[in-house]
């Protein structure tokens, strides 16, 4: 029989023979073989055999118990949050905006919690530029220029639950010619209002008649 298929069933048998005592012995052929009744007047040679482990140790089991969280799990778990992140603008992407309106999104997993007063606060060039409860707001009369923005979710207390990552942007606007900003600007007037119109001359009179007076007799 082939060595390795010896070694095989004794490996699935060695849980039935922990309790009686195995013997290890070669025969004429040069097979080693393994079992609890040696042939009379072969050369046998008992085997330690050690009971297989049915559980794991305390010690062990302690030490898993005990092994600390990874701080990522700990901190999704404390605020509930698996994923802030800002979707609009793109990180480095250039916004046309003539007006200085920037639209800026959040994407949050799960959804905010409102009713437990959470709020998404964000941060623009590193300055808290105002908060929301919904997952959008509109920055107003931004100036050209690269912007940094970041959004933060707080709870009533004004804690921090989670954040997101810090992201890039370029405001792009049209820039207007001086002489044409000269040409848009009203015209200033003195004080007292705007000059009048000039009055339309007047008619020549028509000659008045003469009357004659006739002296009496």
């Amino acid at each position: 029989m082939n060595k390795v298929w010896v070694l095989f069933l004794v490996a699935m048998c060695l849980p039935a023979l922990t309790q009686a005592e195995v013997y290890r012995w070669t025969d004429d052929q040069g097979n080693v073989h393994f079992g609890d009744r040696p042939p009379e007047g072969s050369a046998s040679e008992s085997v330690d055999v050690r009971e297989p482990m049915r559980g794991v140790p305390l010690e062990g089991a302690r030490e898993i118990l005990e092994r600390p969280v990874r701080p990522q799990q700990e901190e999704a778990d404390a605020s509930g949050y698996e994923r802030v992140a800002i979707t609009q603008p793109e990180d480095g992407a250039g916004v046309r905006a003539n007006d200085g309106n920037v639209t800026a999104e959040v994407a949050l997993e799960p959804a905010l919690d409102t009713e437990a007063g959470h709020r998404v606060v964000w941060l623009l060039n590193g300055e808290e530029a105002g908060d929301s409860t919904g997952s959008s707001i509109t920055f107003e009369g931004l100036n050209r220029g690269e912007y940094s923005l970041q959004a933060r979710v707080e709870d009533d207390a004004g804690q921090e639950l989670a954040s997101s990552d810090t992201i890039q942007f370029n405001v792009l606007r049209i820039a207007i010619p001086r002489e044409q900003q000269q040409q848009q600007r009203p015209q200033q007037f003195p004080q007292g209002g705007a000059p009048q119109a000039p009055r339309a001359p007047q008619a020549p009179r028509a000659p008045q008649p003469q009357v004659q007076q006739i002296p009496q007799n």
